[in-house]
């Protein structure tokens, strides 16, 4: 079977091309991962709490995705589930995170989307 050789995912016989990575294939099965190893980095750019952490978490994930950043949510149900455990997380990938921030700052320093002195 076919694998991409950047995110070692396999493939049916026949693909050319991995759809995430967009590189070509390489026959064969991919090598071995090393237990616990992975090529995806996540990092939390920003941590929401209190009784309205989850609506804001995913006002934040609108946002973002909007400006087409990927981002999760992992704590998004504990905050549900566990009263006063209210703490959620927003993951962006990394060579998103900079942008990311930047852009929930921007958003949370002119919340209304306003024009500042422009008309």
């Amino acid at each position: 079977m076919p694998h991409c050789p950047q995110c070692l995912t396999e493939y049916v016989v026949g693909s050319r091309e991995c759809i995430d990575c967009h590189v070509a294939l390489r026959p064969g099965e991919p090598p071995d991962k090393k237990a616990g190893e992975s090529k995806v980095k996540l990092m939390r750019v920003w941590t929401f709490s209190g009784p309205t952490a989850h609506i804001n978490a995913e006002l934040a994930r609108s946002i973002l995705e909007a400006e087409e950043i990927p981002c999760v949510l992992p704590g998004q149900f504990s905050a549900d589930a566990y009263p006063g455990v209210d703490v959620v997380q927003l993951l962006v990938y990394e060579e998103d995170a900079t942008k990311a921030v930047e852009i929930l700052e921007n958003f949370l320093d002119n919340p209304q989307g306003a024009a500042t002195g422009e008309e």
